[in-house]
């Protein structure tokens, strides 16, 4: 028996308006504010314990890095206005600005960076982000055996930082800039989950649990300065609701639903007022690889074939999206790939035939979150049962798929992969390394795939990595391991009042600090 599933339609905004009565008039902001939505609350302002994308967003605010991320996969000095790395690959030497200083006007100094790296690793502190730094020599020494100090991070005097790894590791720059490596003032560690202690561009005014978030532009700020006076973030769960309160001008962007955007790319109002970004991001299925039916490569390439994808992105996500040819999103590919796996239900009948299915099979899906989806499941399910393959869906909370999805008990799950950040990597040892996929995800294991991620994450940045990058995509890519669905892109309506956004690749590379108010 197949699940039914409920289709989610576009609703008028005037209808939001009449349910949320109050929530579509303006509200008391000050002038100055930029205003923005996020759909939840943050966990806090403990980078330690930064896992999830709001909370990251907050982070960069109000915390500064070694490094950042920039306008695309580039790296830029953060506290760090110079760096060099020495020949092997693990010896990194860090220079710092003098000028930088925390919100209470303390400076900051190399010794605050090693004692915030040291934090995270601390077995006392249990934060669940000690992976950015393990691969720092005595890192393991420092959370297993007692370790008073990390001996690869070392404090050569105020401005001079050095951090030497175990082995070459090409991504730990980039780990720098994520918000977890955030610098903290060590005198204010104590109540960091209410209240950050960092020296970022913008100072936390107040923070109304499940209501709102509002900062102020730190005057003192030793880097570029925000052109804004404040940002205040609203929480708003419903995104219908976020749609209604930008129209009536009480935001001043907003990410456009993909069921909203044929309606809004239509409307003359907001020509030229809607900005696209091409995220690093892969919306896929996963399947369970050490069991059949899955266990055989027929079967998963069977899936693939039986999905018009391309009607699917045209016809029920408003072309908010691109095919994927595989895993790696194109913007990390020297050269990226053309060549998706195409729409043929013909040959999806052979495969299933050459496997041995020829009665079809019997399989659940299983899923988690709102209903914002259910008609893409749906047009899967049909495009499926098709060609002999009759899927139901299983409907879950988060909390109970994601367990489930660890233990290995779904034969498919339906899942997205935001980047932590801007490089191939992330695309491929989180997801397809057996040391990964055999304990946490669909159970894939190919010990060739194994070998060229693990060079892949040695080698420095330059030509004979990304050929290798792109021989390992395509390995991927013919062993089937996913269905491979999507690449996301998302809307942003900018209002027309508003000057200097432009959309950035990463999630915290956004410090609003180029964005303003025409007038006030």
């Amino acid at each position: 028996m197949q699940a039914k599933i409920l289709k989610t339609y576009g609703s008028s905004i005037l209808t939001i308006c009449l349910i949320l009565g109050a929530g579509c008039v303006k509200t008391d902001r000050p002038q100055a504010a930029l205003s923005f939505a996020i759909s939840a609350d943050i966990r806090g302002f403990d980078p330690a314990f930064a896992t999830d994308i709001r909370t990251g967003k907050m982070m960069t605010l109000v915390y500064d890095n070694l490094v950042h991320f920039g306008e695309s996969t580039n790296i830029i000095p953060g506290i760090a206005h110079s760096w060099k790395l020495d020949a092997k690959g693990t010896r990194y030497t860090f220079h710092l600005n003098t000028s930088a200083q925390f919100h209470d006007g303390t400076r900051v100094t190399a010794s605050d960076v090693v004692l915030s790296f040291q934090r995270v690793l601390s077995p006392a502190v249990g934060s669940p982000q000690s992976w950015l730094f393990n691969r720092i020599k005595g890192a393991d020494a420092f959370m297993d055996k007692g370790a008073a100090i990390v001996s690869g991070l070392k404090n050569i005097n105020d401005s001079t930082l050095v951090i030497e790894l175990e082995e070459p590791f090409a991504p730990f720059i980039q780990y720098l800039a994520m918000p977890s490596a955030s610098i903290v003032n060590a005198k204010k560690v104590s109540s960091l989950k209410e209240n950050p202690a960092g020296s970022g561009p913008w100072i936390l005014l107040d923070w109304q649990r499940d209501g709102q978030i509002s900062f102020k532009r730190n005057e003192m700020y030793w880097g570029s300065r925000p052109k804004a006076k404040k940002l205040l973030f609203r929480i708003l769960s419903e995104s219908l609701a976020r749609m209604a309160e930008f129209e009536a001008g009480n935001l001043d962007l907003v990410d456009i639903p993909d069921i909203e955007l044929k309606r809004w790319k239509s409307k003359n109002t907001w020509e030229g007022r809607v900005v696209e970004k091409d995220e690093l991001n892969i919306w896929y299925i996963g399947m369970n690889c050490s069991r059949p039916p899955f266990n055989d490569r027929r079967v998963r390439l069977a899936m693939n074939l039986a999905i018009d994808r391309e009607k699917i992105l045209s016809l029920l996500l408003s072309g908010s999206g691109t095919r994927a040819e595989g895993p790696v999103p194109p913007q990390l590919m020297e050269s990226p790939q053309e060549n998706p796996i195409p729409f043929n239900p013909e040959e999806a009948i052979q495969q299933l035939k050459s496997a041995g299915y020829n009665e079809g099979i019997q399989t659940e899906l299983w899923v988690a979150g709102g209903s914002e989806m259910f008609h893409v499941l749906e047009a899967f399910q049909s495009y499926w049962s098709a060609v002999g393959i009759f899927v139901e869906i299983i409907r879950s909370d988060w909390n109970v798929f994601k367990t489930a999805v660890r233990q290995g008990k779904p034969d498919l799950y339906y899942l997205d992969w935001f980047a932590d950040y801007p490089d191939a990597e992330n695309f491929l040892y989180p997801l397809f390394h057996s040391q990964e996929s055999m304990t946490k995800r669909n159970r894939y294991s190919n010990p060739m795939v194994d070998r060229m991620i693990e060079k892949i994450q040695q080698m420095l940045p330059g030509k004979e990595r990304n050929m290798l990058i792109e021989e390992t995509h395509i390995m991927i890519k013919n062993d089937v391991p996913w269905v491979f669905l999507w690449h996301g892109r998302t809307h942003t309506a900018v209002q027309p009042w508003i000057d200097g956004y432009a959309p950035k690749l990463i999630f915290n590379a956004e410090r609003y600090i180029d964005i303003h108010k025409k007038e006030l």
